[in-house]
């Protein structure tokens, strides 16, 4: 009852500026949970004509809503189900595989629906934000299937639910080709922000970032900032975090302004640094040089490089220490490794932490037979 009052509560905030829907959802084989997260699924699978649900505010549906008051001890669980309900679907595809909720779709035995979840972040269940801490503490936690980035999701998952896991990389990701071997030898250096609102700059790694400008003013190269803001205020909130530890004529940002943007500037012509980033983790797949550096002190022990696959503290192209040896050790080697050394060095762990799956050839294998009744062994 606890859990449906507080969700009342989170529904009633909403009301105030949310469209009320008085008329049963439609019905469609393919239900999309959460339009903030239904992309590039929607477009992936167009021609199903997928319905999408809200679940951040933008619409209530009042019929479901009514229909869950008698499970009022489920919590949200029971509007799911109730709009699910409605829906009829084949199949409930999500990529907010953070929210404990939807791991909970299949707890009722009966129902006929598959759910599948994809990965959308670099997860482990004690990542900050989201609900991964709260997957398998009721024990039923249980989707169809789990489509992970690599290995690392699976040993963290696996134990905890009942789920069929498959390594399909990242969505967006396999749009792009990889760039494996790529023979260029340049001296650019990018960074891909860890910068984010709201965040202490002490928390965020201004010193330690200091130690990334001493390497760049002593070796004369300029940074390239892969930007995480999108408005117009927020990039000038990140341009001034970055001049507290970086002179301004020392880097430039590169804006976001999509979601494809940040994929769109990835290129061998440059060297990455990465802290805790699925962006880092997607460079890498597509066999480009990556550094990860734990610049956040925060995450050191939370989100260090690989885990919950352990990999150890330090090796060629990552460190735990974010001092100016470690990251001068760093630099140089990704500067100067040839490409036959950084595949020997790289490729066996890149691909357990993010397989390149191009053209995302098994989830629309998997979504096609889930929808056309010829899936073998759903």
């Amino acid at each position: 009852m606890k859990n449906f009052l507080q969700f009342l509560r989170r529904a009633w905030r909403y009301f105030r500026g949310t469209k009320r829907v008085w008329r049963r959802p439609p019905q469609s084989d393919l239900l999309i949970i959460d339009r903030g997260t239904a992309s590039p699924l929607d477009e992936m699978f167009a021609h199903h004509n997928p319905h999408i649900m809200d679940i951040r505010g933008e619409s209530i549906n009042m019929l479901a809503l009514l229909r869950a008051l008698p499970k009022a001890r489920l919590g949200a669980v029971a509007y799911l189900e109730a709009y699910i309900d409605f829906v009829k679907p084949k199949l409930v595809l999500s990529r907010t595989d953070n929210n404990h909720t939807l791991w909970q779709l299949k707890r009722r035995p009966d129902v006929t629906y598959q759910v599948a979840l994809v990965q959308n972040g670099w997860r482990i269940p004690d990542s900050p934000g989201g609900e991964t801490n709260l997957i398998g503490t009721l024990g039923f936690e249980k989707v169809d299937t789990y489509f992970s980035f690599g290995r690392a999701s699976r040993a963290s998952f696996e134990p905890k639910s009942d789920t069929h896991f498959v390594e399909i990389g990242s969505l967006r990701l396999n749009n792009f080709p990889n760039y494996l071997l790529h023979d260029v030898n340049g001296r650019a250096i990018s960074l891909i922000s860890i910068f984010r609102p709201g965040r202490t700059d002490s928390n965020q790694g201004i010193s330690e970032l200091a130690n990334l400008k001493t390497y760049l003013v002593k070796n004369e190269i300029d940074l390239q900032i892969m930007g995480s803001q999108i408005s117009a205020v927020g990039v000038e909130e990140e341009i001034t975090f970055y001049e507290k530890a970086i002179p301004r004529d020392r880097f430039t940002l590169s804006r976001r302004t999509d979601a494809n943007s940040s994929y769109t500037k990835l290129s061998p012509k440059s060297i990455y640094i990465a802290d805790q980033s699925t962006l880092g983790y997607e460079a890498l797949a597509l066999g480009l040089r990556v550094g990860f550096i734990s610049f956040q002190p925060p995450f050191r022990l939370t989100d260090r490089f690989g885990k919950p696959l352990e990999f150890g503290e330090k090796g060629p192209f990552w460190t735990n220490d974010p001092s100016e040896e470690e990251i001068g050790r760093i630099l140089d080697y990704l500067l100067s490794v040839s490409d036959e050394q950084w595949e020997r060095d790289s490729g066996w762990i890149r691909d357990q932490l993010m397989v390149h799956d191009y053209g995302n050839t098994k989830i629309r294998a998997y979504v096609e037979g889930v929808l056309t009744d010829s899936l073998e062994n759903k």
